[in-house]
């Protein structure tokens, strides 16, 4: 969690870091993913391309895989729940709700396990079986239910980055980096300060001289 609001400030206040992940969410994913299908029906391969690229328009699956990929390199880990909705225009319902880290724990002590971990249920072979997620969100001014959602690990999508040998949660992509990002906006900073204060000090000399004396 510290190091999460840490990476989230860094990314909300510098430039650069705000610019390095900005393009790093579009490089990875660009316009979304297009499905390509190579088998020997021509016209079935054409149907069900133009089915797939409908339903990533009509979910806006670009825009959601980008803020994933932005979550993970800022916060650590993206979390997205596969979900039916039945707004949407196309044959397919299915849909991604995208959930914020801090929304995924466990605020009942009385239902921990010794396989939990941080909203995450692991059962004895190591696998996710169940995720806990709040139904509001934790930092909204309104929130006081510490109600939650058990939903089952095949219909959560969690993405991060294990380092460590079982490892549950993620940690930011640019957290080795947090430092280094403080010490550019100081930096920054400290020479528009030197260039605002050297610019502070003017003259004007008078003189009865003439111009070649």
């Amino acid at each position: 969690r510290v190091l999460r609001n840490r990476s989230r400030y860094e990314v909300a206040n510098n430039s650069y870091a705000r610019g390095i992940v900005l393009t790093l969410a579009n490089d990875a994913i660009g316009t979304g993913p297009r499905l390509q299908l190579l088998s020997e029906n021509a016209e079935f391969n054409r149907r069900i391309e133009r089915e797939f690229a409908a339903w990533s328009n009509s979910v806006g699956l670009a825009e959601k895989l980008r803020t994933m990929r932005m979550a993970r390199a800022q916060d650590g880990e993206a979390f997205a729940v596969l979900t039916s909705n039945r707004r949407l225009a196309t044959a397919i319902q299915l849909d991604l709700r995208l959930v914020e880290a801090e929304q995924v724990c466990t605020p009942d002590l009385a239902a921990l396990n010794p396989n939990a971990v941080d909203g995450i249920v692991f059962d004895d072979q190591g696998n996710p079986r169940e995720y806990h997620i709040l139904k509001s969100h934790p930092g909204e001014s309104v929130h006081k239910s510490r109600d939650y959602d058990r939903l089952p690990a095949e219909t959560v999508v969690h993405w991060f980055r294990a380092d460590r040998a079982g490892q549950a949660r993620g940690i930011p992509d640019i957290m080795p980096a947090l430092p280094l990002f403080a010490q550019l906006r100081r930096f920054t900073l400290a020479v528009l300060a030197a260039a605002e204060t050297a610019a502070d000090f003017a003259g004007i000399l008078y003189t009865d001289s003439p111009a070649h004396g």
